[in-house]
């Protein structure tokens, strides 16, 4: 790269910087190229140059945030048990979406022009999840700690998609943030109950049991 390509790159990532922090700061909703032209000390010309329009702009934060995510789940230490693997995988997507709410809330529920456009990401997003917490249920399978006859990938895909509903959810504010969380334990926990051999079963069901005072209860009619 040429010290020209260097410098423009630089300015790039300067934007984009400072964007996520507006975003962050004040949700993708309010953010404003007049803003982001204020918070980087560049002219909103210079932005549209480097960068395109605020969707633009804003759609490179969330490809950062989905790239980042996907490089913290693969950077996963190992759980001794790899039920609490599986768990671990699907909670870390929750406190990434949490930590990035303000551009997620937004995008998630569908409220705004970049959603359609995003789509496609969150499903990748959601497969690269799949394709993790099933490599934990093999080895829960070769620990003999799930039966044999279980097809992890099948599983897996469904408590992603358990996953993916308790984020709309959300998304959409009829869950906290800690709620979120307890939630997605507890889909995780109660999607492996089935599959489990009695001797553990007995364990996810008392996990289970301890987190009912934590559920939150809401209105679905």
């Amino acid at each position: 790269m040429d010290q020209r390509a260097a410098n423009m790159q630089a300015r790039r990532d300067k934007i984009i910087a400072a964007a996520e922090t507006l975003i962050m700061r004040n949700s993708l909703g309010s953010f404003t190229m007049r803003d982001l032209a204020e918070e980087v000390g560049l002219s909103v010309k210079t932005h549209y140059n480097l960068c395109g329009d605020k969707f633009a702009i804003a759609a490179e934060v969330e490809e950062r945030a989905y790239t980042s995510l996907e490089d913290e789940l693969l950077s996963l230490p190992e759980h001794v048990d790899p039920i609490e693997q599986a768990i671990a995988i699907m909670l870390a997507g929750a406190n990434k979406a949490i930590a990035r709410k303000a551009v997620l809330h937004h995008l998630w529920r569908g409220d705004h022009p970049m959603s359609d456009q995003k789509k496609p990401r969150s499903k990748g997003l959601v497969k690269a999840g799949s394709v993790l917490v099933a490599r934990a249920l093999v080895r829960a399978i070769q620990q003999d700690i799930l039966l044999a006859e279980m097809d992890p990938q099948t599983v897996a895909n469904q408590l992603s998609i358990n996953w993916f509903g308790t984020a709309m959810l959300w998304s959409r504010d009829v869950l906290s943030d800690d709620a979120f969380r307890v939630r997605v334990r507890y889909s995780g926990l109660i999607g492996l109950l089935p599959f489990a051999y009695e001797s553990v079963a007995a364990t996810l069901r008392a996990q289970l049991f301890a987190l009912q005072s934590d559920l939150p209860h809401f209105d679905l009619s």
